[in-house]
This record gives structure tokens, sequence and C-alpha cells, in this order.
């Protein structure tokens, strides 16, 4: 490829296929913190749900809702609060193994909410 090909975007060979992406791994458990006193209720739950995974998840995880008071400001409080809810319901449900991740989403009512997600590693 010459130097006015690069500069004026000649043509150029095929493109190389994209590989397939990888299928997201399932969760073991799922844990929805809702900002505010009012715990999360199974309805609600499912709903939050169903946006995250439309293709649904399987029914032996577990679905956990909690309240959340106070909200944290900073991303590593975040962090910190999702490790902390990851280790508890890992010990709980006996994941010797894990990783954890968190996602913030808004609810259906606009409410701030923080799923933290459970895999066996």
């Amino acid at each position: 490829m010459g130097f006015f090909s690069k500069l004026f975007g000649g043509k150029s060979g095929p493109a190389a296929p994209e590989p397939e992406p990888e299928p997201e791994p399932i969760p073991e458990d799922v844990i929805v913190l809702r900002r505010g006193m009012k715990v999360p209720a199974a309805e609600y739950l499912a709903e939050v749900l169903a946006g995250v995974y439309p293709d649904g998840l399987p029914e032996g995880v577990h679905r956990i809702g909690l309240s959340q008071p106070s909200w944290f400001k900073k991303d590593e409080i975040a962090d910190s609060m999702a490790g902390d809810v990851a280790s508890t319901f890992a010990l709980k449900f006996q994941l010797e193994a894990y990783t954890h991740r968190r996602r913030l989403l808004t609810g259906p009512e606009g409410a701030p909410l923080m799923l933290v997600e459970l895999f066996r590693s």
C-alpha cells in the first residue's frame, strides 16, 4: 500500500472476519441493591432482571433484593460495597471460589440500583 493510499483511504485487502463474541457467563447469584429503605419485592426484582437478562436466568440462580439506605458517592465505595455483598453471599451460598461483577442500573421508577453478580470460578 502506497503513501497516498494510506493518506486518502485507498482500497485495502479483504477485511479479516471478526471472531464471534463469547457467550456471557451465567451467574450463580444475582443481588439487586435498591437505594432507599424499601426492600425490593419479588415482582420488582423480576422486572429489573428481565431488562438485564432478556433471555431469562435459569431457575437455580438465586435472586436477592436488598435495600441500601446510604448510597455511595465514589466508585471506590461502590467497588467496596459490591465486594462486601459478594463475599457475604458467596459465604451464604457456599461458593468457595468466585468472581463478581457490579453494574449500575436504574429501576423502573427511576431509583438507583446496583446489580452484583456472583460467578463460580
